[in-house]
């Protein structure tokens, strides 16, 4: 709370400043001031108490560190400045990329140069221009690794812009839908990025930075130059609050109208009172990985054979308490690509043996899957690694050992703490685990299954090569077609078996209307086409 008293400080003596000199609040804000256009006047902060709007929508902030968007930690944070600030793309809830500060963009043959052409008519708060300039500062900020995004851009090798309008971004391999990484918040040219608790933030969004009214609470305005046209809500408020706790009661007493389960456990938590549930199925893939080092795991046929064993119906219903939607390929159910018309995921013991058996896995006298190899008697017996520290995911662990179980394969559940499960996954010492990816906003699976780092010692060249055709089409039926051969690839190979992908939460007031559902990328999305009841 130190450092928010710091901030109010800073921003009442800056108020004082203003009102004294006509200055403009920071140098940098007042650096990008320009002197022959009409725009909505520089960001003020002059300490006010007025009343809050009926029109309005209130948020609240804990663990404050900067409202810096690239830099801070705070998921409230995060939130609020989703508000403020815009990304080149969104992805809507079919996981297509929507242009927000770009207007269009084109591919190479190759799929490795992607030239971005952006909107022309976009004003930052303070009144200036934003360019492809303000981008490539974004992008060369992001791949510094100072940033949490710099695992979207780690194909990229280059990255500059040819003039106002025009980005310019080289990939080192084509990459599947690369501009769906593009979401993070674009940031103006030479904006301080040294953690500053005193950032001012000056965005592109619906939303500027106003003033902070007293000690608790920070005013967002409408902005009259929004490029999408101005909000129909005229004003949010940002509450500081000291804790989680003090959050959620917020929530409940209708003191804040967001709340997101990027932010709540909703898990354990469930909020009182008529609150909307905007749910939407996040990028959050839960499965269980195969060591492929293990002479058992060795074949195909034997990881597909046990994953039709595994009863992902009573995980997602019993286990998680239907806080997933199972699923039998690795591609987002809501996504346009999604194909998989399974809708029942119970195990199959008849198509499970006849895999096991294409690997010469047969059933004997007790019950249980043995084989000879080169003399040597091999029995379907396997330690499943996982995460001490989550109950969840021990309850999953425990789940697949009692599918797994119940058909003959004896199992035992390693359950280790957080660090020593990721020293474990890391050195490979396991036979199966149970792993949780965030998949990237383009779907693609490399993080996960690339030749050179992935969890499982899974190489195919063949699998890589689709993917780089898929980086190089913008056609639906196309990319429709490609998707279905990357998904298939994966199943018949069978590295890791998808369980689920998990359910995300956006907690609205009843007084919040807005048509945009949430997506993987961004919990708010069209702001400006929100509105609250009367």
């Amino acid at each position: 709370m130190n450092r928010i008293k710091n901030v109010i400080l800073y921003i009442i003596i800056m108020g004082l400043l203003v009102s004294l000199s006509g200055c403009d609040a920071v140098d940098k804000i007042k650096d990008r001031m320009s002197s022959n256009t009409e725009n909505d006047t520089p960001i003020a902060v002059e300490n006010k108490t007025d009343d809050v709007v009926s029109n309005s929508i209130s948020v609240g902030l804990f663990d404050f560190d900067t409202f810096n968007p690239l830099l801070t930690h705070a998921e409230t944070v995060k939130e609020c400045m989703q508000f403020v600030y815009e990304p080149l793309f969104d992805v809507n809830e079919y996981y297509m990329p929507v242009p927000v500060l770009a207007a269009d963009y084109t591919i190479s043959p190759d799929g490795r140069t992607i030239d971005i052409a952006m909107k022309d008519n976009v004003l930052w708060h303070d009144g200036s221009y934003f360019t492809a300039y303000d981008a490539e500062y974004t992008i060369r900020q992001i791949r510094s690794g100072i940033t949490m995004y710099t695992n979207n851009l780690l194909a990229v090798e280059d990255c500059r812009a040819i003039d106002d309008h025009t980005l310019r971004i080289v990939l080192r391999y084509a990459v599947p839908e690369f501009v769906s990484l593009l979401t993070f918040p674009i940031v103006p040219t030479r904006t301080d990025m040294s953690m500053n608790a005193q950032f001012i933030p000056n965005g592109t969004g619906a939303f500027r930075f106003e003033t902070q009214m007293n000690a608790e609470r920070i005013a967002f305005r409408a902005f009259d130059n929004y490029h999408n046209g101005k909000a129909l809500i005229d004003s949010l408020y940002a509450y500081i609050v000291p804790d989680l706790g003090k959050y959620e009661t917020m929530f409940e007493a209708s003191e804040i109208d967001l709340m997101t389960g990027e932010t709540v456990d909703l898990s354990e938590y469930t909020p009182r009172g008529s609150a909307k549930n905007n749910e939407y199925i996040t990028n959050k893939l839960t499965f269980v990985g195969y060591n492929l080092r293990n002479e058992a795991l060795w074949g195909a046929q034997t990881r597909r054979g046990i994953s039709e064993l595994i009863d992902k119906e009573a995980i997602v219903n019993s286990t998680i308490y239907s806080r997933g939607v199972a699923c039998d390929i690795p591609i987002n159910p809501t996504s346009l690509f999604y194909y998989d018309t399974n809708t029942r995921f119970k195990p199959d013991e008849m198509l499970a043996t006849d895999f096991l058996g294409n690997d010469g896995w047969g059933i004997n006298e007790k019950g249980q899957y043995t084989r000879t190899v080169n003399g040597t008697k091999q029995y379907l017996k396997f330690q499943i690694l996982t995460n001490s520290d989550s109950a969840e995911k021990l309850g999953i662990a425990t789940a697949v050992a009692k599918s797994l179980e119940s058909f003959g394969i004896e199992t035992e559940i390693d359950a280790v703490p957080y660090d020593k499960y990721i020293e474990k996954v890391n050195s490979k010492k396991f036979d199966i685990m149970i792993g949780e990816i965030e998949v990237g906003a383009n779907l693609d699976l490399y993080p996960l299954i690339a030749a050179e780092n992935n969890y499982f010692s899974y190489q195919n060249t063949a699998l890589d090569t689709l993917s780089g055709q898929i980086g190089m089409t913008r056609d639906e039926e196309q990319l429709k077609e490609l998707f279905r051969q990357y998904g298939n690839m994966v199943i018949d190979d069978m590295p890791f078996t998808p369980l689920f992908f998990r359910k995300g939460y956006v907690l609205s007031s009843s007084k919040i209307k807005s048509a945009a559902p949430p997506s993987a990328a961004r919990q708010f999305r069209m702001v400006e086409t929100w509105s609250v009841k009367e």
